[in-house]
């Protein structure tokens, strides 16, 4: 007859077998049995985790270090097409009058108007623009557009412009003549002569200047 020994199986050896039987069953066991929701919020810390068990992938867009320093200053790019031209923008303001330019050259000078109707008419000289001319008046034959002119001071050259004639179609030509050969009162300087392009003669006001 065969007997069977019988053992009574210690409480330190159950605590033994335990502790092989979970090393062997590795992480997917302990996945199994602690999950992220186990885990309490913020309760985790450098402590728990193990030296150098993490990569910069596991700190991509979550940890930023400090900036680094400014890089060199990249070479100048080509010069980019000019620009279509924009509008012109509206005119500013009239600027103020500027200074007094100096005095001019011309010995003597003279704005001549006329009034009146042509052949019977009056010549005069405006004041404060004439310098050293005397007296204009018309020759001695009382022509249409011969006007004789009295100066202060010798003159040799002399240069005339008929006025703005508003729109008058033939326009107005003046010449000058220095000094005067007949038509005019003795002492006369100058003789001015007043025609239209169609060589009629012509009353009307003048500028005069004279070098």
């Amino acid at each position: 007859m065969q007997f069977v020994r019988r053992f009574r199986v210690g409480r330190g050896y159950l605590v033994v077998a335990l502790a092989v039987f979970l090393a062997g069953a590795g992480s997917a066991a302990a996945a199994k049995l602690i999950t992220g929701k186990q885990v309490k919020d913020s309760s985790l810390t450098g402590k728990d985790v193990k030296d150098r068990s993490l990569t910069a992938r596991d700190f991509r867009g979550s940890v930023a270090g400090a900036r680094g320093a400014q890089g060199p200053q990249g070479a100048q790019g080509a010069q980019g097409a000019q620009g279509a031209q924009g509008a012109q923008g509206a005119q500013g303001a009239q600027g103020g009058a500027g200074p007094t330019g100096a005095p001019g050259s011309a010995v003597a000078y003279a704005k001549v108007t006329f009034t009146g109707a042509q052949t019977t008419g009056t010549y005069a000289l405006v004041p404060g623009q004439s310098k050293n001319v005397s007296a204009v008046t018309r020759n001695n034959a009382g022509d249409d557009g011969f006007v004789c002119v009295d100066t202060s001071v010798p003159v040799n050259v002399a240069v005339a412009a008929a006025e703005n004639q508003g729109g008058l179609d033939p326009s107005v030509i003046a010449n000058v003549s220095v000094p005067v050969g007949s038509g005019c009162p003795a002492g006369s300087d100058a003789l001015v002569q007043l025609k239209r392009d169609t060589g009629t003669r012509w009353d009307t006001g003048f500028y005069l200047i004279f070098n």
